[in-house]
């Protein structure tokens, strides 16, 4: 059974139509509001076909709250474009995906900055001519950073596991607190095994 309602999704919805700040929303919750969603998918699979007015409850309380939930992202992404583009971070809680989009915002916002500083002194800016005369554009070196976040365990890991970065990590019991790889994170965020406690940036690793 889904641990929220319609009204959980509307609520939610509604907060983030009203606020001007990004309100908060953790990768579970989010999680939480989809699984609500998947189980009024699921109930009206089950609805007999003869029971036409449940069908139709059913049919309009999805579709609303795919509206809501749609919006709610919608209006979250306005809201980062809007901070990343007036280099500041937003105050409420991003989820890991989120973070992730609103910190390539602030690299391209500042690539585009330095372009235009260097267009304005007249320099030549991010392309190299290939053999044949045309402008080709210099990708950006990514290098192998991965990033990090730090969690606190609220379930048992019994095995360990090799974290993106190759490195080994685990066992962990409830109330541990480690350091690894966002792309290991993200699953364990939407189900409830571990809680963010803080984002680390680029090349900060800790197992424990």
């Amino acid at each position: 059974m889904s641990k929220v309602n319609y009204a959980d999704i509307q609520k939610t919805w509604e907060a983030e139509v009203r606020e001007d700040r990004l309100q908060d929303l953790q990768d579970l919750r989010l999680a939480e509001l989809g699984e609500y969603l998947s189980s009024i998918r699921l109930r009206l699979t089950e609805t007999p076909a003869e029971d036409e007015l449940q069908a139709d409850l059913l049919t309009r309380e999805i579709l609303n709250a795919e509206y809501m939930l749609k919006d709610l992202l919608r209006l979250r992404r306005e809201k980062i474009v809007k901070a990343a583009e007036e280099s500041r971070r937003p105050l409420g809680v991003m989820t890991i995906s989120e973070e992730r989009f609103y910190d390539r915002l602030v690299r391209g916002f500042e690539g585009h900055g330095d372009f235009v500083e260097e267009a304005l002194k007249g320099q030549s800016v991010s392309t190299t001519t290939g053999e044949e005369g045309g402008d080709q554009i210099i990708p950006e070196d990514t290098g192998d950073d991965v990033d990090y976040v730090l969690v606190r365990f609220l379930k048992a890991v019994e095995t360990q596991f090799v974290g993106m970065d190759e490195e080994t990590y685990g066992p962990f019991e409830p109330e541990e607190i480690a350091r690894i790889p966002v792309d290991n994170a993200e699953i364990w965020l939407r189900d409830g095994t571990v809680t963010r406690i803080a984002p680390q940036k680029n090349g900060t690793r800790g197992k424990r």
